[in-house]
């Protein structure tokens, strides 16, 4: 239904989707505006269970709270080691479902990807791959906007530790890194 609205408005390009898996899996992606949830969900065709952060559940009334609800969307206290979201996360995880983070913690609007090593920590003791995904437009998101979202391989940390998670995430920084480099080039 939200395709026939948006598509028009959108010019959205997805390059990779044959590399979505088909079970479990954290979806790890930049974040450069408000529009970033709706453009991924679309392109994906399943359901994303997006964490995102607590204020936006306390702060913007019961319409905004129930409509999140209602969208798959849990709230993580952000900052802190808040276990009652990675444990949800886990659950999700635990039960075939894709859980997506924008793992730099808010919007950033500079193409440089910077991210918090949450999502490859819940990747790698889930033991679930770790999918990297960029989403470049020249500029502001607005209508009539070219927007592309690029999909990578699915990467993988080699056991549980922290020392390879950190690793993963530095693998997972180099892919969305390069993806924003190569812009809408294909």
């Amino acid at each position: 239904m939200g395709l026939i609205f948006v598509r028009p408005l959108y010019r959205i390009r997805y390059i990779g989707r044959e590399h979505i898996p088909k079970g479990a899996f954290v979806l790890a992606s930049n974040h450069v505006s408000y529009f970033d949830p709706l453009c991924l969900g679309f392109g994906f065709r399943r359901t994303l269970h997006f964490m995102a952060k607590s204020e936006l559940f306390t702060d913007y009334g019961i319409f905004v709270r129930v409509f999140f609800r209602l969208c798959s969307v849990f709230p993580v206290k952000r900052s802190t080691a808040d276990t009652a979201s990675v444990n949800k996360a886990a659950s999700l995880l635990k039960k075939g479902c894709a859980v997506a983070i924008f793992p730099q913690g808010g919007i950033v609007n500079d193409n440089c990807f910077t991210p918090k090593s949450g999502a490859a920590l819940l990747s790698a003791r889930c033991k679930v791959p770790l999918l990297p995904v960029s989403i470049y437009s020249k500029g502001k998101i607005r209508p009539f906007t070219r927007i592309t979202v690029r999909i990578g391989e699915p990467l993988w940390a080699e056991d549980e530790s922290l020392r390879k998670a950190k690793h993963l995430n530095m693998k997972l920084q180099a892919k969305i890194q390069s993806f924003l480099e190569e812009g809408h080039e294909h």
